[in-house]
This record gives structure tokens, sequence and C-alpha cells, in this order.
């Protein structure tokens, strides 16, 4: 019986414990605390960093800075913990007074202490960016966002003829160099505007340029065909015809199933050579990886060649019938890390590797013309992502389809 009501008694005491919730003791009498102290303050880009020491007050909640910003006037809070506060998303580098108040746990706030800032000139006012032709549209360049701010880049054009533009796509990046292209514009002389926009509405002088799209078009692949040099390296994963180089260029038919794939010990650098079947100038190279699998990772390539001839050489060697279109990098619109760290992979990271990695051919001192006429290209992997700033020299090599654009010649 004893053991009986200990036990009860055991119970009751443990619900007698039981946590209710915090109660915090406020005191609606108590004073409105002591002013913040102004200890420095960094001018960034837009904005600034205020550096305050704050009062020896038990009431103390935290500090606000109270501005105005395009207008409307915007409160930006923190806590008693930290010493500093970020204001941001001024439209100019003109000064500005930021009020610093204390706050109380009662919500009394301190008399004001002001902070002048001056803030740099913003990322919209800051960075480059361009309108060039393209193949099949137009190229917009954005440079130099060394802050990796969030930008939208507005490009308008003037349809009618009339002098009114009209939006005709936004595009959105935190890059510090990026291009993005606009196609399936019709092939004549248009006029073209583009300006950027931040998050806050503030926005950069309009560039306008005349421009005439370049005309392009999708190669057919009917006569696509694995040209099979000599020193092309196209062993397939267990020797399977599954992974076949073919599959490249099956198109809509390619599945998660329906890829190439080299054998796991394939050298570093490999080759392999398609017949066009066709003269071609090349604009382009749209490249699939293998759905939902190996995300800026593995057996993908990183970095590679493209390489043109309308005569190779039958015996697969390197000589003058070759020339260098591009040498190119999986693109990351968030960027790499150091060395070969991926780095954080974002939502923008994510649909680029799966629904728009495309490589634009442009003339680079290495490649200066790479817009001649030619009948097989040569994709040379020099690295990937496994292998890439290591040195190992072995790796498979994984892709879905490629798929080439530009201009038939005749």
């Amino acid at each position: 019986m004893k053991k009986l009501f200990f036990c009860i008694a055991l119970v009751l005491a443990i619900i007698a414990c039981k946590e209710e919730g915090r109660i915090d003791y406020i005191d609606d009498n108590a004073p409105a605390p002591a002013p913040v102290e102004v200890v420095d303050v960094e001018n960034t880009a837009g904005g600034a960093i205020i550096k305050f020491k704050i009062p020896n007050d038990n009431n103390l909640l935290g500090v606000k800075a109270v501005y105005e910003r395009n207008g409307e006037v915007v409160e930006k809070k923190a806590s008693l913990y930290v010493d500093t506060i970020i204001v941001e998303g001024f439209g100019n580098t003109d000064a500005q007074d930021i009020a610093l108040f204390s706050i109380g746990k009662n919500e009394k706030v301190s008399a004001s202490v002001s902070a002048k800032i001056k803030p740099l000139p913003p990322p919209v006012r800051a960075v480059e960016f361009d309108v060039q032709s393209g193949f099949g549209g137009v190229v917009v360049e954005l440079d130099k966002n060394k802050t990796n701010a969030d930008i939208s880049m507005v490009l308008m054009a003037d349809t009618t003829g009339t002098g009114k533009y009209v939006d005709m796509q936004t595009f959105h990046t935190k890059s510090d160099k990026i291009k993005f292209p606009r196609r399936g514009l019709k092939i004549q002389p248009t006029k073209f505007g583009v300006y950027l926009r931040d998050r806050w509405n503030n926005k950069s002088d309009t560039l306008f340029k005349e421009l005439t799209p370049i005309e392009e078009q999708k190669i057919p692949s009917d006569l696509f065909r694995n040209a099979n040099l000599p020193t092309d390296y196209f062993e397939t994963a267990g020797g399977s015809d599954g992974y076949k180089l073919e599959n490249l260029w099956l198109g809509a038919d390619a599945s998660d199933q329906t890829f190439y794939a080299s054998s796991h010990i394939a050298p570093i650098p490999n080759w392999f050579t398609i017949d066009l079947g066709r003269k071609v100038k090349l604009s382009r190279i749209q490249k699939w990886p293998r759905p939902d699998y190996e995300l800026y990772s593995s057996t993908a390539p990183r970095v590679f060649q493209v390489w043109g001839s309308d005569n190779p050489n039958p015996d697969g060697s390197w000589d003058d019938s070759w020339f260098l279109v591009a040498e190119l990098e999986q693109f990351k619109p968030s960027g790499y890390g150091e060395g070969r760290e991926v780095g954080p992979i974002t939502d923008e990271d994510r649909d680029y590797w799966y629904n728009r990695t495309e490589f634009d051919i442009m003339p680079t001192e290495q490649a200066p013309d790479p817009y001649r006429p030619l009948t097989h290209i040569r994709i040379k992997i020099l690295s990937t992502f496994q292998t890439y700033g290591t040195e190992s020299d072995k790796s498979q090599v994984l892709i879905a389809q490629l798929v080439f654009w530009g201009q038939l010649v005749d």
C-alpha cells in the first residue's frame, strides 16, 4: 500500500512540475532605455553596415533603424545580442540620415541617434550590361556583379516600329557574369532596350540598340553517325550497346535509360567524332544530363573542347584538318567554390542543369574563327566533375543528349 501511495505521489509531482510556458516579467512603468552609441559606419553598395554599442539596461529588447527609401519609411530591427544593423536598397549615392532607437521590453523607445551614411553605387548602377545580336535572336550580357546581388535584366523591343517598347523577357540572376539568349525572333532590324532592376525597384538607365538577329536553325540529326575514327574513344560502360554514342542524337526518344556512357576506366582526356552528314556553321550546343542524376558531380563533363573539320584525316590524328570551335565549361549560375569545390547548389543552378544547359559559340582568342563550315564535330572531354582539379586520368563520361544549332551551308 505504501508503494502504491508513493507511485501516486510521484505522478502528481511530475504533473505539478510540468512546464506551463515561459513567463517574462515586463515592467510597464520602466523608463525607455538609453540610446545606442554609433561606433562605426561601413558604406556598402546601395546601403551600409552600422555598428553600435548598446546601453547596459536590463529592460533592453533590441535596436531599430528607421529611414526613408524610395519615398517609403522603412524599419529594420536587430536583437540585443548583435552589434550591427544593415540598411540596404538605396538607389543612389546620396547621403542619408538613419535614425537608431533602443527598444525596451515594454515597447518604449529611446531618443533617436543619427547615423550618417553615404551608400556606394547600387549594383544596378555599378555592374556592366549589354545586348548583342545572336543566332535566332539577341544575347543579353551582365558582367562584374561583384556583390552577387539579386538582379533582374529586363529586355524590351519596339516590335511595331512605332517607338513603343514592350517587355519581352525578364532574366533573374545573382551571377557575377552571365549571358542570356532570347531566341525565336524575326530576322529583321529591330530596336531593343535593356535595363537592370533590383528587388527594391531601383533601376539602371536603359540601353537602346538596333540589332538584327542572325538566322539560326536546329541542325537535323537524321544523317548523324558515329565517325568511328581510329583515335576516338567509344568503349561503352560494360561493353553494352545500350549506352552507345548514337544515343546522343536520339532526341525526344531519349530517356533515363537512353544515354551515352563510356567505360568506367576511360582515359581523360578522351574524344569522339560525329559525322553530321551535311555542311554547317555551328552557333550553339544544347546538352542534357541523365534525368535526376549527377547534379554538378561525378562523371558529367565539366570542361570540354569542340573541334570542327570539313575533311578530317581518316587516321584520326589531330592535324591541320581540325580547328578549335570552342573550349567550354559547364556553367553554374551561382558560381563555383574554390579549386574543385562545386559550392552550394541553388534552385537556379538546378533548373539550368536539367532544363537550360547550352553553350553559345563565340569568337575567342583561342578560337578566333569558330563559324567556319564543318561536316564533323569532335568533342574532347578535358575533365569530368570527378577529375576536375585532381591528378586522376580516368573517368566514365555520361551525357544524355547533344543538340547542335547553326546554319546549313549550301
